[in-house]
């Protein structure tokens, strides 16, 4: 009793928020409650009951992570706020923030099983024309004037339309300067002369789906041995020119235990692979059961395991919150190996670097991931400030050097039903575009119910 009445006593509400029901989806008040170091969103729908889910966890402190965002609203609002959000999106004038990356699905069909998978692929659904997705690319374009969305080709698996390389031409064509897809690498890894021709048509990136370094890894995640199938289609990029960043879904006592392992396995292929990008598993799409605080894997969780299993060759204090968005959607960290093999940090926020001071923060952001993404050189301009004493008085080697080893480590924490704060919800950079020519927040348009019911997903 005594125990019961001092965890009631540490109980502070922090924030007032609105969230939505698990099961009916209805908008419902929320609080953001702190319990120590610990943060919970809790919220009580009037017909069906109360519910408390785990959103930051321990240090940093959740107080101190949050930092002062630099948000831009879009240019053009293609819906009316009726019902308010998250019900209106497309975007309505509620949304705060334009996108950085937009996402297109290719096809719901796909050449794998997951047990875990945002966009439950392997539906079969009507795909878009080239002529549609050509439409699709001019609707952007008007959305993006100053500089182009980078773009996402996705799915399900987008190797499997025929025509990839065309749309990758088109969208290069009409003026995207930064174009990669989201692929499980199979197709890739089968044919040399395939990744030769994406790269031709101007990918700039393969987003790879890379779980682990052991095959029981991806027995577990993907139902079948695949680490081999990995590094073929890395090996294959790289002799294309494709610069590769691994996309590791991270799930609790799966593969938690292995993310020094995959920063190993980064720096043992570089300049192939151009960076990592977390992403902690959220429970909707095809796995869309109720969290315990035990199957949640929270940012600063990762912040302290990039730490404690590279042996502080990464630092916590080493990564930063994106200017643009929310604080609690994600972070990024820059790096170079120097040649005597130490991790030094760049230490210059890169979406306020000289080449972007005068623009809009969200153009610093598109044109800060073109550049560290891709395989082929971009300006580098800003780069100049490192941890460790780095210096280069030539500046053509300095550039090489950025380029050929230098690499990123980013984090994308995506909302669930259990944890959605419409807050966050509004300042989403991570944007759907729709057959229909509606932008939809990511968090949004996967968002399922407790039976995995979508609120917009692949109907809109």
């Amino acid at each position: 009793m005594q125990e019961k009445s001092e965890r009631k006593l540490n109980r502070k509400i922090i924030k007032e928020t609105v969230s939505v029901c698990p099961v009916c989806l209805e908008r419902v008040l929320a609080q953001k409650v702190a319990y120590g170091d610990n943060v919970y969103l809790e919220k009580t729908c009037p017909e069906h009951g109360t519910f408390k889910s785990l959103v930051w966890e321990g240090k940093p402190r959740y107080q101190v992570w949050l930092r002062q965002e630099d948000n831009t609203k879009p240019i053009l609002n293609d819906t009316e706020t009726e019902s308010g959000c998250p019900y209106d999106c497309g975007l309505c004038p509620e949304h705060k923030q334009q996108a950085c990356c937009v996402l297109i699905e290719l096809t719901q069909r796909c050449n794998q099983k997951c047990k875990f998978c945002f966009a439950d692929a392997g539906h079969a659904m009507a795909e878009m024309t080239l002529e549609e997705i050509s439409s699709l690319y001019d609707f952007l374009l008007e959305r993006s004037p100053q500089r182009p969305f980078n773009i996402q080709l996705s799915g399900g698996e987008p190797t499997l339309r025929k025509d990839l390389a065309e749309i990758i031409r088109l969208g290069k064509e009409k003026g995207f300067p930064y174009i990669q897809i989201n692929s499980n690498g199979k197709l890739l890894a089968a044919d040399p002369a395939y990744a030769q021709e994406l790269a031709e048509a101007g990918l700039d990136c393969l987003f790879l789906q890379f779980d682990g370094v052991s095959d029981d890894i991806y027995r577990e995640i993907r139902s079948e041995p695949l680490l081999d199938i990995k590094k073929k289609a890395i090996e294959h990029c790289g002799q294309a020119g494709i610069g590769v960043v691994l996309v590791v879904t991270v799930v609790p006592g799966i593969n938690d235990g292995q993310i020094g392992a995959i920063v190993d396995f980064l720096l043992a292929n570089m300049p192939a692979v151009r960076g990592i990008h977390f992403q902690p598993v959220s429970y909707f799409g095809r796995f869309p059961q109720e969290p315990t605080d035990e199957m949640r894997y929270t940012i600063p969780k990762l912040l302290r395991d990039l730490e404690d299993q590279t042996q502080g060759r990464l630092r916590i204090g080493n990564f930063i919150p994106l200017l643009t968005g929310h604080s609690l959607c994600s972070f990024h960290g820059s790096f170079l190996v120097k040649p005597d093999g130490q991790i030094a940090a760049i230490s210059t926020p890169p979406e306020k670097d000289c080449c972007s001071c005068k623009q809009d923060a969200i153009i610093g952001a598109r044109n800060y991931l073109g550049r560290k993404w891709g395989s082929r050189p971009q300006n580098a301009v800003g780069e100049s400030s490192f941890e460790g004493g780095v210096n280069f008085d030539d500046w053509d080697l300095f550039i090489k050097q950025v380029h050929e080893k230098g690499f990123n480590i980013t984090a994308m924490a995506f909302q669930d039903v259990w944890n959605i704060d419409l807050e966050r919800l509004q300042k989403c950079r991570v944007h759907v575009a729709t057959p229909s020519h509606k932008l939809i927040p990511f968090c949004a348009y996967n968002l399922t119910d407790k039976e995995g019911r979508n609120l917009y997903g692949r109907y809109c």
